[in-house]
């Protein structure tokens, strides 16, 4: 492995003179070194040609310039994070490694210098953290100053140290790659977070971005904006308190080879920076600032070069945001209110000290959600589609079953705009993925729909509920846990009563999670319906389309369930239909958790109570027409006897007359209303 690169001390030292020149407080310690001291100042880097068309915006050529700066490795905040916690040894590929490690050079350096080891069979090394005291006593004599310099005004650092150390160790098997543990005699945490070092000290990787187009020719300034133009993905490689001043620094080496070089701009680059230049008073429009009207020059207070800060204006636009991935959803703020009573309920989720859970899927008319065992199939509609990743994106988590996996290949994600990977902050809005596999028959490859979406930033990485005794691949194990995921050996299956789903459910809320949205597939669902499990099942969400599948589809209906010998049904309460784009119906409800062995209760009454029904009498034709002709007499019904009104399956003769949308000439049908 090569050597951490190390900032050198001349860019340092042009920041702290840069500071110095501006007369700004010391609060930026973007290049601290790694015994916490600055270095002594160099001349300015900043010639007067380079002064004068950074401030003033200057330059000849506006380059068209739509590409992105950065081509961060995927899942790179994952595993910054993941590299700067060690909470528990974990595994990369040595070309991984020292891809992503340039990331977190600002919080790790190789604690013993010497020969690079990464070549050698289990060579190991130790990185501490860059807070480690150094063990030498700083010098508290102060610099004599320098005549006609002026003083900087040092804002006294906070004494911050961290003992953490990191432990990397180089295997071949088979291919070669590194362990990553915490070292003896390692803190247990870092006494600071991840923002605390990118905040006092820049990444070699990040700094690397603003060198590649500052050798290109660009200005400082176009450079930092077109830096702020991908804010994902400039905070994700730990760019988030990045400043301008750090783009000049690390364009000053190639300054000095091309100082007659005109600065160019990227395309959209504004000249304005912090808005029109202050007049002093007394002068006027086309007079230099300074001279007043007499002719008589005054001295005159050195204005700032640069901004600080992010250049701001008040008639600038804010940056437009980058453009959302393929496959973004959108679900309106109105849809969202018939499924609000329905959602998970924080005070309720403490009181019955388990997880929310919903049960939602996709059917046909004839209760099936694919056409064949194994086949995927589209159901629904796109605007059901987005309500479910809106119901997705409520819940903690999502179960599915292991065929489902198998079959669907499902990156059970939240596609939603806002949501991690999709406009939003790292992974806000994503439940995780829990795969129901007790025999361990899924392959886990990087390949997989929900490990890709893992290490791209659009998913978290998922469980596998896996039965007791399975003996799992090593290598699944190292995958997963790559991906942010994990097995979960439990011991709730029984050979004769399948898994015990309550204690599942206990298992998931002891961890943390406190909803759960249950998408299927069919036998998972047809169980969680059986009535033994209504008391913790809370909410049902079914999406019903207007086709039939076949009896070779596959069905989720429940077992018949028997109490006192006879049979039961599981019936729904506080149900709610709502219409859903073109053809779709939404039905809403929660379990009923009463048992019903008779019809419902009403029912019977309202029998007796129906009006009496009239006899059947033959619409007139519409206006215009003719009657039809009488049927011939052997098609009679009896012998000058009228037709008898048309009977039910339930013995009562239908209401009489014709529905409105339709034209009988003869005994009416059913109502098709």
């Amino acid at each position: 492995m090569t050597s951490l690169p190390q900032t050198p001390s001349q860019r340092e030292a042009v920041q702290d003179l840069e500071e110095s020149r501006l007369g700004e407080h010391s609060d930026d310690d973007s290049d601290i070194n790694h015994d916490g001291e600055r270095p002594a100042t160099s001349p300015d880097p900043l010639t007067k040609q380079e002064k004068a068309q950074d401030q003033e915006g200057a330059y000849t050529e506006e380059v068209n310039t739509g590409y992105s700066l950065f081509s961060n490795p995927p899942g790179l905040a994952r595993t910054r994070q993941q590299l700067f916690d060690i909470r528990d040894e974990f595994e990369l590929s040595a070309k991984d490694f020292e891809e992503y490690f340039p990331f977190v050079d600002n919080v790790w350096r190789k604690q013993k210098a010497g020969e690079n080891q990464a070549d050698t069979e289990g060579a190991t090394e130790i990185f501490c953290c860059r807070l480690k005291p150094s063990g030498q006593s700083k010098n508290s004599t102060p610099k004599a100053p320098v005549e006609g310099k002026q003083q900087r005004r040092k804002r006294k650092r906070e004494e911050k140290t961290c003992g953490m150390l990191m432990k990397v160790t180089y295997v071949e098997n088979p291919v070669k790659k590194v362990k990553i543990a915490k070292a003896a005699g390692s803190e247990d945490t870092h006494s600071h977070d991840l923002d605390y070092m990118d905040a006092n000290k820049r990444n070699t990787a990040i700094m690397d971005v603003a060198r590649r187009e500052a050798n290109r020719g660009f200005l400082p300034g176009s450079i930092y904006w077109k830096m702020q133009e991908e804010p994902v993905q400039m905070e994700e490689a730990g760019g988030k308190f990045m400043k301008v001043s750090d783009v000049r620094n690390v364009q000053y080496p190639w300054r000095q080879q091309n100082m007659t070089v005109t600065l160019k701009a990227h395309a959209g680059y504004s000249q304005q920076r912090s808005g029109p230049r202050q007049r002093l008073a007394g002068s006027t429009p086309g007079s230099t600032p300074g001279t007043p009207k007499n002719g008589e020059a005054r001295p005159q207070k050195p204005a700032q070069t640069f901004s600080p800060h992010p250049p701001q204006s008040s008639t600038k636009a804010p940056p437009a945001p980058p453009p959302l991935p393929p496959g973004t959803l959108n679900y309106p703020e109105l849809a969202k209110e018939f499924l609000r009573p329905y959602l998970p309920y924080i005070p309720q989720i403490a009181s019955q000290q388990r997880p929310h859970i919903t049960l939602t899927w996709a059917t046909s008319l004839d209760s099936r959600i694919a056409l064949l065992p194994g086949v995927q199939t589209a159901i629904s509609g796109p605007e059901t589609k987005a309500m479910t990743h809106y119901l997705r994106s409520q819940h903690d988590a999502i179960l599915i079953g292991v065929n489902t996996a198998l079959s669907d290949d499902p990156g059970l994600n939240c596609r939603l705009a806002g949501a991690g990977g999709f406009g939003g902050k790292d992974r806000a809005m994503q439940p995780r993925p829990i795969i129901v596999d007790p025999h361990a028959r899924l392959q886990i490859n990087p390949n997989m729909r929900l490990l890709r979406a893992a290490s791209e930033g659009k998913a978290l990485g998922p469980w596998i509920v896996v039965g007791p005794g399975i003996q799992l691949q090593p290598h699944a194990v190292q995958t997963l846990k790559a991906h942010g995921g994990e097995f979960l050996q439990i011991n709730e299956i029984h050979p004769e009563h399948g898994l015990d789903w309550e204690a599942l459910f206990s298992i998931f809320h002891r961890e943390g999670v406190k909803s759960i949205m249950i998408e299927g597939g069919g036998k998972v669902l047809s169980e969680l319906l059986k009535p033994r499990y209504t008391s913790c099942i809370d909410t049902v969400v079914i999406t019903i389309a207007p086709t039939f599948f076949g009896k070779n589809g596959v069905q989720v209906s429940p077992d018949t369930s028997y109490e006192g010998g006879q049979a039961i049904q599981t019936r729904l309460a506080d149900v709610k239909w709502q219409p859903m784009g073109q053809s779709d119906m939404v039905l809403c409800a929660h379990l009923d958790t009463r048992r019903f062995q008779q019809p419902l209760p009403g029912i019977q009454e309202f029998s007796r109570q129906a009006p009496p029904q009239t006899p059947y009498q033959r619409p007139a034709p519409p206006q215009g027409q003719s009657p039809m002709p009488p049927p011939p007499q052997s098609q009679q019904h009896g012998t000058g006897q009228p037709p008898p009104p048309h009977v039910n399956g339930n013995g009562t003769p239908a209401p009489a007359g014709p529905s409105p949308k339709f034209r009988h000439y003869g005994p009416p049908g059913p109502s098709r209303q």
